[in-house]
């Protein structure tokens, strides 16, 4: 699963993309609600270390990278965090498929 195709994807600044994978997630979360979450859940904790980067628009955003049981934790989380306390934020699922040889 390449990260930095998932990292410079065109994305509102409200959007949580969710990349699944047969390796695992990639979270592109905003850096906004990163940092708000990150009060909630110690995710580097879990094993889960965050990095930033800037988005093709100069946005600070954050990409977690994750192994699938960690992933479908954290995205069953996110889903009702952002239905719950984060409205304002949505989430888009993408599942990566591998081609055909």
């Amino acid at each position: 699963m390449k990260e930095d195709r998932w990292s410079s994807w065109p994305l509102m600044d409200e959007e949580v993309l969710v990349v699944e994978s047969e390796e695992g997630f990639i979270f592109n979360l905003p850096f906004s609600l990163y940092k708000r979450l990150a009060a909630e859940a110690d995710l580097e904790r879990e094993g889960v270390h965050p990095r930033v980067v800037r988005d093709m628009f100069g946005n600070k955003r954050t990409l977690l990278r994750t192994d699938r049981n960690k992933g479908l934790e954290i995205r069953a989380w996110l889903s009702l965090v952002v239905s719950e306390k984060h409205n304002s934020y949505f989430i888009t699922e993408v599942e990566e498929l591998k081609a055909q040889k």
